[in-house]
């Protein structure tokens, strides 16, 4: 089967790539000309360059494959208006469904993300995919124009569009080049993080998200998201986690988070007005956080039936691939 996976070349899609090689599919790759392919190296992909801007390249991209997989969308690189980053997604995003609506593609797998699930309204049990968005931070480009990336999806499904939603809580393991969770483990195992902020999660291997946006395309009802998730616990017990892995302590002081979210503000503002320039952790990822949540994800267990392998290889594999690629330095 030929498949296209937008997104190839970061953590999820270069994990996915080689989940699908190994099944046998034909896989092209959507690259920009620009994109960096140390974690596609070796494989047996065909490329093709575009851009989710452009329509007649995402077009060209998806004639004459069977499934896509949407593993690359947008978010904003820094803190910018909510209005500018939701006009921006929106266009990457409906010209995707457009590009997907012309070609004879049987089914989209939009990966979407965790913060655009809900806080449950009865505080004992976990959230799911019942629990509609709704945003602590109405200003956060981040929160706002992923949830209107995830609506514009389901409405597209509900118009008939084949298209099947999931949510990955954070994973972790190889090939994540441009680190996102993976900076976590990096800044620990560089004794770069004495302090962290105090919060819940749940944590997912990557290959297993793979496996499961894989299921979503063969299982996964249209029109319906799916939480990829396994292993909730709390910041505090993952930051230990990685620590005895990476062999180093972990991070001992608890900031609250109302505190760090001030320090993150204040540091934007610094940042842009006095040194003009973007802060290295923007105030909008820092909100994030405070979405992030534990997860009921029986309903992708139930209907995708996907893996859950433990953490702890996953973590230890990051490790590893750091190491091979000059992330971090190899152990003496």
């Amino acid at each position: 089967m030929k498949v296209l996976v937008l997104g190839a070349t970061g953590q999820l899609g270069a994990n996915l790539v080689r989940a699908l090689l190994l099944r046998g599919d034909q896989v092209r790759a959507l690259v920009r000309p620009t994109s960096h392919l140390l974690t596609l190296r070796g494989l047996n992909v065909e490329s093709v360059q575009g851009d989710l801007n452009n329509l007649g390249s995402l077009c060209r991209a998806c004639d004459g494959v069977k499934i896509v997989y949407q593993t690359a969308s947008y978010y904003p690189p820094h803190t910018i208006p909510v209005e500018t980053a939701t006009a921006q997604a929106l266009v990457e995003t409906r010209n995707l469904l457009e590009a997907v609506r012309r070609a004879t593609v049987e089914r989209l797998v939009f990966t979407s993300t965790l913060t655009t699930i809900g806080f449950p309204t009865d505080r004992t049990r976990l959230a799911d995919e019942t629990c509609p968005f709704g945003s602590l931070y109405p200003d956060n480009p981040y929160l706002m124009s992923k949830a209107a990336m995830e609506k514009t999806v389901l409405e597209a499904a509900r118009d008939g569009l084949p298209a099947v939603v999931v949510n990955p809580t954070a994973f972790f393991g190889p090939y994540d080049s441009k680190p996102t969770s993976g900076t976590q483990i990096l800044m620990i195992a560089r004794r770069q993080m004495p302090a962290y902020i105090q919060g819940l999660v749940n944590v997912i291997d990557v290959r297993d998200v793979a496996a499961g946006l894989i299921k979503a395309a063969e299982r996964g009802r249209v029109g319906e998201r799916y939480i990829l998730g396994n292993w909730n616990t709390t910041q505090k017990e993952l930051n230990e986690l990685i620590a005895r892995i990476a062999g180093v302590m972990a991070p001992m002081v608890a900031v609250p988070f109302a505190l760090a979210r001030y320090g993150s503000k204040l540091g934007d503002w610094a940042f842009r007005t006095i040194l003009r320039r973007q802060a290295p952790v923007p105030g909008f990822f820092v909100e994030m956080l405070r979405h992030m949540q534990q997860y009921d994800c029986s309903k992708a267990i139930r209907e995708l039936d996907y893996p859950r392998n433990p953490v702890e290889p996953a973590i230890r594999d990051a490790l590893v691939w750091f190491r091979e690629n000059g992330y971090l330095p190899s152990p003496h």
